[in-house]
């Protein structure tokens, strides 16, 4: 099977990078798949209602996650790579030490920081709503660190480690614990829901502490941490501020419906919203495989095998995106009916978004060879410049178009940024992000 796999995609890399990219494309379209029947578990047990306040919560709490990280999971397969590259172990335990450190402190402060705003503004939500964050409050720091831990995997090639969290153990353990408490109940309130869900999530970051320090210990020789505070900070919030535009861009109008339209009309987007990225699965797998492999490039000069690695890595991801994006659009009404009858009024947005997505995919990997190349500055000045568009969209069209308005807003933000992205690299790079 994985064999078979590895043949199908374009290209002349390596027999290793093949693999990599077969196992990270397997895992995460099962992954995916098991995402997917989970959340059309949770709309079916919970409701248009329940859902919509459901993704509400965990929309805003990953903005609190994204803040915690502090751009280090990303900033990770950057230096990470690289230390490794010219054997640097000092530098590289020395980011490791301040990562966790880092990410630890924010964690607990942000975490303390969302209870005082649920205890300042408890009266005006209901008391199961109010539960609700409660409980995403504590999950914070768990999931904080699975994340990093999951990029710490990633960035020493271990493909199948960094990817079984987010994609199998988190997916799986929810749907059961859901499915266990409703037919225990005979419902689902989003306070339970929530509640499942930080039970399963300090499972997993028990598994993934144990994964992340066996691997480090393995192939990173001991040596004693040497900092590099002032790089480490500079570039990671250059990154924290473009991953919380990014975060804005896709999942911000989530939170404008809400405002605007309320919470049920936020659960009947909520669920096209999420479908339309599965279009961009091509682009995440291979982008997952080759950022590490860009930066290792990058630092080292080699700009003709830079372009050939690129090149090779969007003709994979066409390979992939063509076909969903079709699926998608032929058959959305019907999988959305799958969550219920009411959240097939959400096609027409998910077909917009799904253009949008399209975009993305076909500019090839735009934001990472941007951040591996050391752009981080010129992409969030891309990012910026989206968003803006899209809030100034969304606050015009959503009033008169609805959950349709949302969706243009979203589309043509993520068309924008990567067109510019793409130029930008042709430009003062020199290479091609994409095929074309």
């Amino acid at each position: 099977m994985l064999k078979f796999i590895s043949s199908i995609f374009p290209g002349d890399g390596s027999a290793v990078m093949r693999k990599s990219i077969a196992q990270s494309l397997i895992i995460r379209s099962v992954g995916l798949g098991l995402i997917f029947l989970s959340q059309i578990l949770l709309a079916r047990l919970m409701g248009v209602k329940g859902y919509g306040e459901y993704s509400v919560i965990i929309t805003a709490l990953n903005f609190v996650v994204v803040i915690s990280l502090f751009g280090l999971d990303t900033s990770v397969l950057r230096f990470l790579p690289s230390y490794l590259q010219k054997k640097d172990y000092a530098a590289a335990h020395g980011f490791l030490r301040f990562s966790y450190r880092l990410i630890s402190v924010l964690a607990v402060i942000c975490a303390t920081g969302v209870f005082v705003f649920l205890l300042s503004n408890s009266k005006k939500y209901n008391i199961g709503f109010s539960e609700a964050v409660f409980w995403s409050v504590l999950v914070v720091p768990f999931l904080v660190f699975v994340n990093q831990a999951s990029s710490v995997l990633r960035a020493l090639q271990k493909v199948k480690a960094s990817l079984l969290p987010a994609y199998f153990l988190l997916p799986v353990g929810m749907g059961l614990g859901w499915g266990y408490y409703y037919f225990s109940h005979q419902k689902l309130p989003v306070d339970a829901a929530m509640m499942i869900n930080l039970m399963v999530t300090i499972i997993v970051f028990i598994y993934i502490y144990r994964k992340v320090t066996s691997g480090v210990n393995k192939m990173i020789p001991v040596a004693d941490p040497k900092p590099e505070r002032k790089l480490w900070m500079m570039v990671s919030l250059t990154v924290l501020l473009t991953s919380l535009l990014n975060l804005l861009i896709k999942q911000s109008d989530i939170l404008f419906v809400s405002y605007f339209l309320g919470n049920t009309a936020a659960g009947k987007y909520s669920a096209a919203a999420k479908m339309a990225t599965l279009v961009a699965l091509g682009l995440s797998i291979i982008d997952y495989v080759y950022v590490p492999k860009i930066a290792a490039l990058w630092e080292s000069h080699k700009l003709i095998g830079l372009q050939k690695l690129i090149r090779e890595a969007s003709k994979q991801i066409l390979v992939i995106t063509i076909p969903i994006s079709i699926v998608l659009i032929v058959g959305g009404k019907w999988l959305l009916g799958l969550f219920g009858h009411a959240f097939e009024a959400s096609y027409v947005p998910l077909v917009i978004l799904v253009c949008g997505q399209m975009i993305n995919s076909l500019t090839g990997m735009v934001g990472g060879v941007l951040m591996m190349t050391g752009h981080q500055r010129v992409f969030f000045l891309f990012y910026f410049l989206s968003f803006v568009i899209q809030a100034s969209l969304n606050f015009i069209l959503i009033p008169s178009l609805g959950i349709i308005g949302a969706a243009i807003a979203t589309a043509s933000a993520i068309i924008i940024l990567n067109l510019m992205g793409y130029f930008f690299i042709r430009k003062k790079i020199h290479i091609s992000a994409s095929v074309f």
